[in-house]
């Protein structure tokens, strides 16, 4: 595997001082005229991982104040409390001088071999090779961008669903997510891709209404244990769709059928 995927650049920071990282967002990842948000979030991930003295953000809470574009950026970290189990990070994102991304995460390392004593069984989703590719969004997606970086695979029944081929009871999306290996494949570490990969999917309101954009205003996920390398398979479903605002639930099980992360956001239904 190339020591540095195009992913791994792309979400690189450097240390310019005290607490203080620069990084250069990669424009391949915008959303319409919006950087994707979990690429922010995978960015502050490494700033937050640089300043703890663990492997793995556990417990992540972002808040979204205002879209990002590609260019510079800069980001401000800070130690709440560190220890021997856990450490706190809060990051700040900045472009221009204006907060785009603010983080509080939760760190420690996990154990890649833990055998769980409990995980709720993983719903059917067929194999990949059975799954096909579709992006509602495609109309305001470059070719060689966001669609070139992550490919995502739907079920045939979640596939049918996007393209409105039936109606739905209950807004459910099942398929796989990985790094594309045409924009070089997989990151070194399958950990740092979880970010992207539980904000990378189609907003699931779009299984219900017609939208124009779906900003994410608040997101909390937790990484439930070491990814191994491979695509990783997705259910992804809301439980209220009103008065102009969704909620998106995303888990994430790796190619060992284990739970590898959950998360819920908060986002408004734009037209």
């Amino acid at each position: 595997m190339d020591p540095m995927t195009r992913f791994d650049s792309a979400t690189a920071v450097v240390r310019v001082g005290e607490n203080r990282y620069a990084a250069e967002l990669d424009p391949g990842y915008l959303i319409g005229a919006a950087i994707n948000g979990g690429y922010l979030m995978a960015l502050l991930q490494r700033a937050v991982l640089a300043e703890s003295d663990h492997a793995h953000a556990v417990s992540s809470s972002y808040h979204f104040h205002r879209p990002g574009s590609g260019g510079p950026a800069e980001i401000e970290t800070e130690v709440v409390k560190r220890g021997r189990t856990v450490t706190t990070v809060q990051a700040t994102l900045r472009q221009s001088g204006r907060t785009v991304l603010t983080g509080t995460v939760a760190t420690a390392t996990l154990d890649s071999q833990a055998q769980p004593i409990y995980t709720a069984p993983r719903p059917e989703i067929p194999p990949i090779e059975q799954c096909r590719s579709f992006d509602p969004r495609s109309s305001h997606l470059a070719d060689d961008g966001f669609l070139a970086r992550v490919d995502v695979g739907f079920a045939p029944d979640s596939y049918a669903a996007l393209l409105r081929e039936h109606t739905v009871d209950t807004p459910e999306l099942l398929g796989y997510v990985d790094l594309s290996a045409r924009d070089g494949g997989p990151a070194e570490d399958p950990a740092a891709f979880v970010p992207l990969a539980v904000d990378a999917l189609p907003p699931i309101v779009s299984l219900l209404t017609d939208w124009s954009w779906a900003p994410t205003v608040e997101l909390t996920w937790h990484l439930r244990a070491v990814p191994e390398p491979g695509p990783l398979a997705f259910r992804v479903h809301s439980s209220l769709v009103s008065d102009g605002w969704f909620d998106e639930n995303v888990e994430l099980w790796d190619v060992k059928g284990r739970l590898v992360a959950q998360s819920r956001q908060l986002a408004r239904v734009g037209r």
